[in-house]
């Protein structure tokens, strides 16, 4: 089995595993209690933490788990001491260094050279120190990216302790990178901390795949879509049509990780040929204002509202009011290794979701039960088929009820099943 450079990993002592969480001391089917700390590089209230790791360290609780989250914050300086540790969902939460960029998406400052190295080593040593102070049975690198990825190996390698790592991206393809060599360090860390740790989870079946022909052991490889909690479906029931000619996008304003501009162009022929249509766009990025140029020189600006970062609840609020949901793909790896919260959360929604047939898309929609796939990378295609879904409303009603339908297979209580499964497999 391939190891990291630096080091060996951590030997494990497998008693202590057995004894803290193994499938030995399981009492009634369920683990004994373990503490579990969740390593992150950004805000609770960014969309990877917020969206998939408190989700499932909020079910894991559930099993009577002690769950910590040690991240950074975008704005680590304005935080006062209620703000960097408290408890949400059960989870304690932990706030421990600056993150690697200053301030929300949308406002965004980018460090570079020497503060960047600073502010990174910074990181490195808090998350460490923080892992090693909480000492927990367990460590989970949310991400496979250098600075989480330093101070998760060195914490579990000091503690003697399993460690594993969650991908739910390509890291590299999926930010902007203008540095080669930070590129080529992301992309060292990307593809050599998996290999050393004792479990991986995976969020699509290409990164399942890309890890199988990496020589990565099945049974070390979890595949746990992104998903949503009963909460979102009581939203959505609750919600009032209010507009049966409303697109929405709920995400990133990005044209790198998200093909928003992709919408925009999608969005002008729609509005074009169906009287009344409006696009709501919620969420903020750094992309905004060049999206918000593109929409004016489109001639949509009167039909497109930018509603900002709202609230999460708000947000399946302005979704479920809407005819549809767009989730707008290009023909790239990036798009195959993301399980879209955007579609789960729809789904929830009980949405019809129209997207590019890339990836899990397909699978996700139930080939097409609950939205329309068409070709990634085509405005026209995906303009035609948000223009049917809005002037048919047979076939709304008929994608509604299979949306409905299909959220519950990507319910966090059922996918958190699988998650804990892995931590019990290493005994």
């Amino acid at each position: 089995m391939a190891r990291l450079r630096e080091g060996q990993p951590p030997t494990v002592d497998r008693r202590r595993w057995t004894a803290i969480g193994g499938p030995q001391s399981a009492v009634r089917g369920r683990p004994s209690p373990t503490r579990i700390a969740f390593l992150c590089t950004s805000g609770i209230d960014n969309a990877s933490p917020l969206g998939r790791w408190l989700p499932v360290a909020r079910e894991l609780t559930r099993h009577g788990h002690e769950l910590h989250l040690l991240l950074l914050h975008p704005t680590y300086d304005r935080l006062d001491a209620a703000e960097r540790s408290f408890t949400r969902d059960g989870v304690q939460i932990h706030h421990v260094a600056q993150m690697h960029v200053y301030g929300q998406p949308g406002a965004r400052r980018f460090f570079g050279g020497p503060k960047l190295a600073q502010v990174a080593l910074h990181a490195v040593i808090a998350l460490a120190r923080a892992a090693i102070a909480l000492r927990p049975d367990v460590l989970h690198i949310c991400k496979p990216q250098p600075i989480n990825g330093a101070a998760g190996w060195l914490a579990a390698h000091v503690l003697h302790i399993p460690w594993f790592v969650d991908c739910d991206d390509l890291e590299v393809e999926a930010n902007r990178m203008s540095s080669p060599l930070l590129r080529a360090g992301v992309d060292w860390w990307e593809r050599h901390l998996p290999h050393g740790a004792h479990g991986v989870t995976v969020n699509t079946r290409f990164l399942y795949e890309r890890f199988l022909r990496a020589g990565i052991a099945t049974d070390r490889i979890a595949y746990i879509p992104n998903g949503a909690d009963a909460t979102a479906d009581a939203t959505a029931d609750a919600a009032i049509k209010t507009n049966p000619r409303c697109v929405a996008y709920v995400g990133t304003m990005s044209t790198v990780a998200h093909g928003v501009d992709l919408l925009l162009d999608a969005f002008a022929q729609v509005a074009a040929r169906v009287p009344g249509s409006h696009l709501l766009m919620v969420g903020d990025g750094d992309d905004r204002p060049a999206l918000q140029a593109r929409a004016q020189a489109l001639g949509i600006s009167d039909r497109v509202t930018w509603c900002g970062r709202v609230p999460r609840e708000r947000a399946r609020t302005l979704l479920a009011g809407a005819a549809c949901s767009v989730d707008p793909v290009r023909d790239e790896d990036a798009m195959r290794a993301r399980s879209p919260l955007k579609i789960v959360e729809s789904l929830a929604a009980g949405v019809p979701v129209v997207t590019g047939d890339v990836g899990d898309r397909r699978e996700m929609l139930g080939d097409g039960q609950a939205g329309l796939l068409v070709s990634p990378s085509d405005a026209a295609a995906l303009a035609d088929a948000i223009a049917r879904v809005l002037e048919n409303d047979a076939l709304r009603a008929q994608l509604a009820a299979g949306a409905r339908e299909r959220r519950m297979l990507y319910r966090w209580e059922v996918l958190a099943e699988k998650w804990a499964a892995l931590y019990s497999q290493t005994a």
